[in-house]
């Protein structure tokens, strides 16, 4: 029903302004922007002014677009109200705790895994708060089961792994290990669902071999369970005593 009713001036208005996000450059034209959308020209520029018109852009001395003040008004408002669920940020301290290494939680913009909430260890591997928080979606516990269970994720991301989709969705976590940050890890990742709406990826990473894998996936499904029960209750946040004192068995 949604995609029926859904206005797509709205829906690639968004898609320009992730798109901007993506490429991470100081200011586009409308050529770039078709390249990376797969626009034409003239698509592209009418929706670069539509953004000008609005106050989101604004063309420099080349007759670019960059984003304006505007957008980092809402920007900052987003990250102080549109963070993660309340009943996911009440579990992720008793996480940490509970297995002593990195928790995140990450959603999907276009072909990038973002971290949106972190938590750390008081020990000596802990990622600093400046730290990278975008992941390439493929190469990324979180990002594989973003696409694994997140209906918008994009078919080129799909196809890309999709003979490791069936075994994710099966066992309802993923595994990765690889290098991040010049350093080789391990991450382990649920996704947190409300109804059929996959909200994000709740991980635990951790140098390479430190982490019992078993164990942090077990951990994950159970608190997964938990957040999902509270989010399905409406239950506005609580403490997960389970996580915090279970049993490592």
């Amino acid at each position: 029903m949604a995609r029926e009713i859904a206005l797509q001036t709205v829906v690639k208005t968004i898609r320009v302004l992730e798109a901007l996000v993506h490429m991470n450059e100081p200011s586009v034209g409308p050529s770039r922007l078709a390249q990376e959308l797969g626009w034409t020209r003239a698509a592209a520029h009418q929706y670069l002014a539509s953004l000008a018109e609005a106050g989101w852009l604004q063309q420099d001395a080349d007759r670019k677009y960059q984003l304006t003040g505007k957008a980092s008004v809402f920007g900052r408002y987003a990250i102080e109200r549109a963070g993660a669920p309340a009943q996911l940020v009440s579990v992720m301290p008793a996480l940490v705790d509970r297995l002593n290494e990195a928790i995140s939680f990450a959603v999907l913009n276009g072909e990038e895994a973002v971290i949106i909430e972190r938590y750390e260890p008081r020990r000596s591997f802990a990622v600093q708060p400046g730290a990278e928080r975008h992941m390439k979606v493929t190469e990324s516990a979180s990002g594989r089961v973003l696409i694994a269970f997140d209906p918008r994720a994009p078919e080129s991301l799909i196809r890309a792994i999709e003979d490791q989709l069936e075994p994710i969705r099966s066992k309802g976590f993923a595994y990765h290990r690889g290098e991040w940050m010049d350093d080789i890890v391990e991450a382990v990742a649920v996704p947190i669902l409300r109804g059929t709406e996959c909200l994000g990826a709740l991980s635990a990473v951790a140098p390479d071999g430190r982490m019992d894998v078993d164990d942090a996936a077990k951990v994950l499904l159970s608190a997964r369970k938990d957040i999902e029960a509270a989010l399905t209750l409406g239950i506005p946040g609580y403490e997960a005593q389970t996580i915090r004192h279970g049993s490592r068995q």
